[in-house]
């Protein structure tokens, strides 16, 4: 049980989120190490917000003083209590996950300041109470070709830098509003992207390398010209480029439907699973998302071994666009976003 005098439920939760803060320090590294922490400021921030409704919550309705006092109950009775308040499925598993950073950092607040987490069993069952439907809300998020001119016709220069460098090199706004002339590097193999150190740059400040398509060679040249290594190459903040993008899909009659300036990325997506994939894995990407859209283990039903070569090409290849998009490995739900036909 909780000893008299310790902190409050509420400040615990801080305490506990302030242990795995890992904001600044690659992900990547972090997941090779086994660490389950936080590594951007957005994550903790939602992460706060969910951990301390949750506090007080118990607190109010269980008499829970102390995290070191939950058990898996609690967590059963909350998501209950989220399910009756008519919460959508997809904020009922951001609070789950945001409760397992939770247990994870009250853990390791545990082990640096106590001495030993060994009295804390933990509260978060093993298995997610709320279902995953991997085909919830997909659809083909990236724009066309035609759509992608159209909205370059009706904005600024600096916005339209912006476009191509979200097309052509799948960044996030706030990336090609930050990237700098220095982070492009050319070798023998061509142009390349490189940001080591990506914090107030990459989501979560985490390492990023992208081999940069041919195609695009011309048109960075002309972004990198005359700028120093320090230099911005888009000189307009992110909100700038979005609200340069909503008027130019408005001008031309573009319906969003939700894609904002993420859409770009889809298109830098599809359009390099197009470059990397041969018909046969392109043909085996779509089965394997058929296999993850009705809930089935990415490799079912593949067992002939030209077929599990196939697989293992599709899910290199897959794992490579991830990569340069910012993603980890294996993230079958989000191949299923930008990726599925």
């Amino acid at each position: 049980m909780a000893r008299r005098g310790r902190t409050s439920i509420v400040r615990e939760v801080k305490e506990a989120l302030d242990a795995i803060d890992r904001i600044g320090h690659s992900k990547k590294l972090a997941r090779e190490k086994g660490e389950h922490a936080i590594h951007s400021i957005k994550q903790k921030e939602n992460t706060m917000s969910d951990a301390q409704n949750f506090a007080k919550w118990v607190r109010a309705e269980h008499g829970v003083k102390s995290l070191g006092d939950l058990e898996e109950k609690h967590y059963q009775k909350y998501m209950a209590y989220l399910n009756e308040k008519g919460l959508s499925k997809g904020h009922m598993r951001n609070v789950e996950t945001s409760l397992r950073f939770l247990q994870e950092g009250f853990k390791t607040r545990s082990e640096r300041f106590e001495g030993g987490s060994e009295h804390f069993k933990g509260f978060c069952p093993e298995k997610r109470i709320v279902s995953y439907q991997i085909n919830e809300n997909i659809q083909n998020r990236a724009y066309t070709l035609q759509e992608m001119d159209a909205i370059k016709k009706n904005c600024s220069n600096e916005v339209q830098n912006a476009v191509d460098l979200m097309y052509g090199l799948g960044l996030r706004v706030k990336e090609a509003a930050n990237i700098q002339a220095g982070h492009f590097h050319k070798d023998e193999d061509g142009w390349r992207l490189q940001i080591a150190r990506g914090a107030g740059i990459t989501k979560g400040g985490r390492f990023r390398e992208i081999a940069i398509s041919n195609a695009f060679n011309e048109r960075l040249s002309s972004l990198l010209y005359g700028k120093a290594s320090n230099e911005r190459i888009i000189k307009v903040s992110p909100t700038t480029i979005r609200d340069g993008i909503n008027v130019a899909c408005k001008k031309a009659g573009i319906e969003q439907s939700n894609r904002g300036t993420h859409g770009f990325r889809h298109a830098y997506a599809r359009n390099r699973a197009e470059q990397l994939m041969t018909n046969s894995e392109r043909q085996m990407m779509d089965r394997i998302l058929s296999n993850r859209e009705i809930g089935r283990k990415a490799d079912y039903g593949i067992n002939a071994e030209k077929d599990k070569q196939l697989f293992a090409n599709a899910r290199e290849k897959m794992n490579l666009i991830h990569s340069e998009l910012g993603h980890g490995v294996n993230r079958w739900e989000l191949a299923m976003r930008y990726l599925k036909n």
